[in-house]
């Protein structure tokens, strides 16, 4: 086998499994990440109608303290509860929510973050932090901001983090949040006197604030497509051992049982005949089909050699010999042929006289066919010129 040969029958195994791979790798990386991406997207949509009912939840609490527990417990007890009295239990629905939170919490073990954050919020845990911070002050700047949505990553956990609108002052909410002096004597033990006063009216002082983490999704999704790798390499490897397999037994086989075979009869004429068995393929069969004929034929053209050289030499013999015959004839016509003054008869290389059209049919493939001229028609036939004329 020559260097030249044996590069070009590897080099179509190794582009034919570099082709294989690249593509099969390409759709995979592909699928992968395909999946991976919707994975994330699907955690993302569950994240977001968490939020979404934990925010329902707790805005419907909201409306049950403000427009219905709270107006009843007032008229209830309005006839007998001193101005300085304060009980944030049921006189403060943000102290409810939360509370309700953390039992809630307590109860599932549920991991998410939800806060009705405020600047100098009355309760510490209330607190803003600088992000919430800067919205509640976007808040108040663009009237037609509600809320606000996106991954954050926070200590190194992603998070779904939604922002919305909280709650407006208004008139019934600065008795407790104008002036400490007007706030009630007990809200004022509880709390201080400088957290969360000096409101004015329509000022947004709120902002809800929830979180839902991602990463336990995350890392679900990015396990999941670990996995789908994993099953996609192992595909992988059982594709080229198969591809290598049908290589190897229906390509490379054949061609080298074609090659050994023309090189063992280039090196020795007697293998000249020899066939090779058809392979199993088609196209390979039709190769083998046609290598066996050739070698048959140059066997068969090789044994008779002398036979064919032998025919085709009496062949040529007799062509040269009808030839140079031709060649004869056609130089007696060129030659100088002795002519009768009188009668115009030719004489032959033996003596003979000949009439004219009687020797050049005889040694040409001429033919005559006899007429009158005008000239004889006068002399001979003048009766008849005149009709004629």
């Amino acid at each position: 086998m020559t260097k030249t040969t044996k590069r070009q029958i590897l080099g179509v195994g190794i582009y034919l499994n570099l082709g294989l791979v690249i593509v099969f790798a390409s759709a995979a990386i592909y699928l992968v990440n395909e999946v991976k991406t919707q994975e994330r997207a699907q955690a993302l949509l569950e994240a977001e109608a968490k939020a979404q009912l934990i925010l329902d939840h707790n805005l419907a609490t909201h409306t049950y303290f403000s427009h219905t527990l709270k107006p009843k417990v007032f008229e209830l007890t309005d006839p007998f509860r001193p101005k300085s009295y304060f009980e944030p239990a049921w006189m403060s629905s943000t102290f409810a929510v939360r509370e309700i939170d953390k039992n809630f919490k307590s109860l599932d073990n549920e991991d998410y973050y939800y806060k009705e954050a405020a600047i100098n919020a009355r309760s510490p845990e209330n607190e803003a932090d600088e992000f919430e911070k800067a919205f509640i002050k976007e808040l108040n700047t663009n009237p037609e901001l509600t809320y606000r949505s996106l991954v954050r990553k926070l200590d190194d956990i992603y998070y779904y983090v939604t922002l919305r609108r909280g709650e407006a002052m208004g008139e019934t909410c600065l008795r407790c949040h104008s002036t400490p002096d007007k706030a009630p004597k007990n809200l004022v033990d509880v709390y201080g006197s400088e957290r969360s006063f000096s409101r004015s009216m329509g000022d947004v002082i709120s902002a809800i604030s929830i979180r839902v983490p991602l990463s336990a999704a995350y890392a679900k999704a990015d396990q999941f497509s670990n996995h789908l790798s994993m099953i996609f390499i192992i595909v992988l490897m059982i594709m080229f051992a198969v591809q290598y397999f049908i290589y190897r037994f229906f390509v490379l086989g054949p061609i080298t049982k074609l090659k050994d075979k023309a090189l063992s009869i280039s090196e020795d004429e007697a293998l000249l005949g020899e066939e090779i068995s058809l392979p199993l393929s088609r196209e390979f069969g039709e190769l083998a089909s046609a290598f066996n004929t050739m070698s048959s034929k140059l066997r068969y053209q090789l044994d008779h050699l002398e036979e064919m050289v032998e025919k085709r030499t009496l062949e040529l013999n007799s062509s040269n010999q009808k030839i140079q015959e031709a060649l004869a004839e056609i130089k007696t016509l060129k030659g100088i042929i002795p002519i009768c003054m009188h009668c115009k008869e030719i004489r032959d290389d033996k003596g003979s006289w000949h009439q004219l059209e009687e020797y050049i049919a005889g040694h040409s493939d001429a033919q005559f066919s006899h007429g009158i001229c005008d000239k004889c028609v006068k002399n001979y036939y003048p009766e008849l010129a005149e009709k004629i004329e």
